[in-house]
């Protein structure tokens, strides 16, 4: 407490305001109010305002200490009328410690605000009648409505305005009720998962109930596709798994079938019968390849080629739906080799030029084919779509004058189904890239608007071996096919067919038996299975490959159980196969 004069100086002070100054008592009597105000005018403004009123009732001020610091205090006072004068009699209460905690109490609302401003949720308060009575949070985002929006609602009404999403009200009567519920409903198609609870007082009385939402449309969406997705991984090892166990025996149908008609001659009473257990099993065959296609477990062979030989081909194909506006020209030269299946190799580069070609119509241009060998060093440019590993490619690059991309298309365009074409399906350039993954090649996209577009495919150069001196042609008996496979069905009937066709045979039923045979024996060829256990096809081929780079290896596989994609060998047989392939593909491979 304090007593001051008409000219605020101290004429009375207790103890503990002393104490509060860090002031005896006799100091303090010789100071007046302006010694410890922070702010003199405030106190000017004071005057005038109370002392009209003649009292003041808790006001909040800030005074300094005899050591500097500061203090808020609360004052409560009235004045006192004297024969001489007046005085002004006060009560001081020290409310820094308050203050400081309402101040740290508003920065942690302020905190809490921004964190659930920030959060991809939105919140709202109902009454026990189910009014809104506040709303808040990501509303804006989620819904379209600025906070605030709502209320004074009810809930029912709110649920009329979208009758298709999950009614609202019984949740929240159980939340009334003290339960906590969530569930999940649509607004105006979005989907959101809702939870609300009872919302109280700090003494337990309820005012009502909180809820709280977020927009899961994204990733409700993930996990339909996830789930689509494993469905349709589970029936593709299913129908991988049963396609490959049937082509192993349509292996034996349709060879033996081949070997009986090549020693029935025509006329024969039989004949007919044994032709149409040979054609069952090759329509039977297009259905496992089909099932194989579904399942992604076709086998994929990988053999040289040259770009420019099927460059020209598909322009060929093309030229007569080329207009004439468009200039075309290829730029590849005929020695440059690469390893790919010829299929998938055709399909990138006819989906690239068609690419190009809708890039430019309409308004002409020109469209440039070009490919050259470069040695890549592994690291990323700001180009790349898929990074190659370090090693020899062919590039092959497509280049076109059209009104190229922005950085948004490129972002997305070799997304499935993303196009920017009238008509366009949106799958040309995903199987692109797709292809070139599953060859372990590179792709790169050079482009800006206004500026055309270049793709880049960097693809697995085939490399001459050096240093292969000529062989004497050796008889055709005397040469030596080495058959591994883990199914005896296939290597009895693929031996006897290359016997048949004049070959000597080995067999061996795994990888490394088939190893061992090619290091004790003089082998003049390979032709082995993809999918084996233990030890598979692609691994028993870069054995080979180490030991003997030139010995010619043909894959013969209808299935690509581990997904790995095509392998380094000379040829590929898909199973099952007619003798008379099996016959052109060794003719080709050991003739010197």
């Amino acid at each position: 407490m304090f007593r001051s004069n008409q000219n605020g100086d101290f004429i009375y002070a207790n103890a503990s305001l002393a104490t509060l100054l860090g002031y005896t008592i006799p100091e303090l009597l010789e100071l007046d109010l302006d010694d410890v105000y922070v702010d003199l005018e405030l106190r000017r403004e004071l005057l005038r305002k109370f002392l009209p009123q003649r009292m003041v009732d808790r006001i909040e001020l800030d005074w300094k200490c005899k050591d500097g610091a500061v203090v808020t205090v609360q004052v409560w006072g009235h004045i006192v009328d004297h024969d001489d004068g007046w005085s002004f009699d006060a009560t001081v209460i020290d409310i820094t410690g308050v203050k400081h905690q309402r101040e740290e109490l508003e920065r942690t609302k302020r905190t809490l605000e921004i964190v659930v401003n920030q959060m991809p949720a939105m919140y709202w308060v109902v009454d026990p009648e189910l009014n809104l009575t506040r709303t808040g949070g990501a509303i804006q985002t989620i819904m379209g409505y600025p906070p605030g929006t709502f209320v004074k609602a009810s809930l029912a009404e709110l649920h009329a305005s979208d009758p298709g999403s999950t009614d609202p009200v019984p949740f929240h009567q159980r939340a009334l009720a003290g339960e906590i519920c969530s569930y999940d409903t649509t607004y105006h198609n979005r989907q959101l998962a809702v939870t609300v609870a009872p919302y109280r007082q700090a003494d337990g009385t309820l005012l009502g109930v909180i809820g709280t939402l977020n927009d899961v449309t994204e990733s409700r969406t993930l996990e339909r596709r996830l789930v689509d997705a494993q469905r349709a991984e589970s029936l593709g090892v299913l129908a991988g798994g049963l396609a490959h166990d049937f082509n192993n025996l349509l292996v034996a149908v349709i060879g033996n079938a081949d070997l009986a008609l090549r020693e029935i001659p025509r006329g024969v009473p039989g004949r007919a019968a044994v032709e149409n257990v040979r054609d069952a099993g090759l329509r039977a065959a297009e259905l496992t390849h089909q099932l194989l296609t579904f399942s992604g477990r076709a086998g994929a062979g990988s053999t040289r080629l040259s770009p420019a030989t099927v460059v020209e081909e598909l322009l060929r194909i093309l030229g007569p739906s080329l207009p004439p506006a468009i200039a075309i020209t290829s730029e590849i030269p005929a020695e440059l080799q690469l390893r790919a299946d010829p299929g998938q190799l055709r399909q990138v580069l006819l989906n690239l030029i068609t690419n190009a070609r809708d890039a430019v119509i309409g308004n002409g241009g020109a469209i440039t084919l070009r490919g050259r060998l470069v040695e890549h060093d592994g690291e990323q440019t700001t180009t790349d779509v898929l990074v190659a590993e370090p090693g020899t490619y062919a590039l092959l690059e497509v280049i076109d004058d059209g009104s190229g991309m922005d950085d948004e298309t490129r972002r997305h365009v070799f997304e499935p189904f993303y196009t920017t074409k009238e008509h366009g399906h949106g799958i040309g350039l995903a199987a692109v890239l797709g292809i070139v993954r599953a060859h372990r090649g590179g792709l790169r996209l050079c482009t800006r608007p206004g500026a055309g577009a270049a793709f880049q495919v960097l693809w697995p150069a085939a490399l001459s071996v050096p240093g292969r001196a000529p062989t004497p042609p050796p008889s055709q008996a005397t040469r030596v096919v080495l058959v591994i496979d883990d199914e005896e069905l296939v290597r009895d009937v693929v031996a006897r067919m290359i016997e048949d066709l004049g070959y000597g045979t080995l067999t061996a039923a795994d990888g490394a038996t088939g190893l061992a045979l090619a290091d004790a024996n003089p082998i003049d060829a390979v032709l082995v299975d993809l999918s084996m256990p233990r030890m598979n096809g692609r691994e028993v081929i870069a054995q080979l490959r180490k030991k003997r780079p030139t010995l010619p290896i043909i894959v013969c596989s209808g299935y690509d159980r581990d997904g790995h994609g095509p392998t380094q060998a000379d040829a590929y047989l898909p199973k099952p196969f007619r003798i008379d392939v099996l016959e052109r593909t060794l003719a080709k491979l050991l003739v010197h």
